[in-house]
């Protein structure tokens, strides 16, 4: 769980006041998680982002998993498992603050600490996300790759945000 917290935080870290910020986007992502041993995971799927804090994660392997966020709950449904999980945020997610703590590294990267984790972002030369790397409270290397980004204006669809199961699914509310 505490990953997942790191990649919404990061995911967060990305929109930097110099990183350019659409009102939405949505793009691939390859995620490798390294652990200490140098043992690698590595998950795809694919994300969406809405400016309101919406984020939704959709992972298609090695597990079919869906994350979704509001910055205030967070929904975790395991479709292999048929098994929804939900917490509620311990303090409610700032993105801004996040943001504004991103300064410029070198030529298109970007550096920033929260909660005392740090966050380097990769931009293209039009300020466009294109990678996220960080460690998690676990000392796993995290590095996420982002492919086919489409930014755009207005809100997605609240029915493309949300995660979707099956009524038999076992529900946690943790």
């Amino acid at each position: 769980m505490k990953t997942l917290w790191m990649l919404l935080l990061c995911f967060g870290a990305l929109f930097a006041s110099e990183i350019t910020l659409p009102e939405h986007f949505t793009a691939d992502f390859v995620q490798t998680v390294t652990n200490p041993k140098n043992r690698v995971i590595t998950y795809k799927g694919n994300v969406a982002f809405s400016k309101e804090n919406l984020l939704k994660w959709s992972y298609r392997s090695p597990t079919k998993k869906e994350v979704c966020t509001d910055g205030k709950e967070v929904l975790v449904v395991d479709h292999d498992l048929e098994q929804v999980s939900a917490y509620r945020i311990g303090k409610i997610f700032d993105l801004a603050e996040i943001l504004n703590k991103a300064k410029p590294y070198k030529k298109n990267i970007y550096i920033t600490e929260y909660e005392g984790k740090r966050y380097t972002i990769k931009v293209d030369e039009n300020g466009r996300l294109q990678s996220v790397a960080y460690y998690d409270d676990l000392d796993n290397k995290v590095q996420i790759l982002f492919q086919k980004m489409r930014y755009g204006k207005g809100k997605l669809p609240a029915s493309r945000m949300k995660c979707n199961y099956p009524a038999t699914y076992d529900f946690i509310r943790g």
